[in-house]
């Protein structure tokens, strides 16, 4: 098992890639606190991987106050003794031009997709340090690297997410604590499954600008955070890992010679 007798914490483990992240983390051994705003997606997730024979609790929070992301470290802390891995990947956004979003949107997207990510971050430091070791995983996104029509607030966040990686690694590498982040195109998590079954004219859109042409499976980016999480990794800090089915790769310009990608 890559994760034997790890502690992990996910944040927004309810659904969609925290979902797929707890119980694949509790599949390689680890202990998993689930962390989420929604207590009957959270419980469901539990009770699933306790019915597989994992190891897990839930724990209601809104990351958005930065007393109850103290309050969940301390559960993890209370509950296990110890923390290995936090991994970072709850969010909220808020979508339209930049000049239109309202200040409201703005800093609500910014508290739970980037100042929430820092301070779990700081607070799972203080729980590692003791021990000289740990590992943080990031939920970034390729729009962290690249701009999107109306998601301009979503997209200075999931920059910031890449940033704020880097810095961590570098300042805590000989403290052996390591820190890294995916960047996942879209993925089929509920929120896009929900807009496929309402406006599948987009979705259909977002699928053909994919050059592999489907939306990724959560499960896809549950492994890609696994590595980064398990001793595998060891020699890996301050990276951003791709996972888009070959989104960002493309530049975005049509093909010259007129064939697409189903030449």
């Amino acid at each position: 098992m890559r994760l034997k007798d790890k502690i992990a914490l996910i944040t927004g483990a309810g659904s969609g890639i925290g979902e797929a992240t707890a119980k694949t983390f509790a599949r390689e051994g680890a202990a998993v606190v689930v962390v989420d705003l929604n207590d009957e997606g959270g419980q469901r997730v539990v009770a699933e991987i306790r019915k597989a024979g994992g190891t897990a609790e839930f724990h209601h929070a809104d990351i958005g106050k930065p007393a109850e992301i103290e309050h969940m470290i301390a559960f993890a802390e209370k509950q296990f003794g110890r923390l290995d891995i936090l991994h970072n990947n709850a969010v909220f956004a808020t979508v339209g031009h930049i000049g239109d979003l309202t200040l409201e949107g703005w800093q609500k997207t910014l508290d739970v997709g980037l100042t929430a990510y820092w301070y779990a971050t700081k607070c799972a430091i203080g729980v590692m340090l003791p021990r000289g070791r740990g590992a943080i995983v990031n939920t970034a996104s390729v729009s962290g690297l690249a701009g999107d029509y109306g998601l301009g607030a979503y997209n200075a966040v999931k920059a910031g997410v890449v940033n704020i990686t880097r810095v961590t690694a570098i300042e805590y590498a000989r403290k052996g604590i390591r820190c890294n982040c995916v960047c996942p195109g879209p993925i089929g998590t509920p929120p896009l499954l929900r807009m496929e079954d309402s406006r599948p004219d987009i979705v259909g859109r977002i699928k053909e600008a994919i050059p592999m042409g489907r939306l990724g499976q959560p499960q896809e980016i549950a492994n890609v955070v696994l590595f980064l999480a398990s001793d595998e990794a060891s020699f890996v800090t301050g990276a951003f890992f791709v996972a888009d089915g070959g989104l960002w790769a493309h530049s975005g310009m049509p093909s010259l010679t007129g064939q697409g990608p189903d030449w």
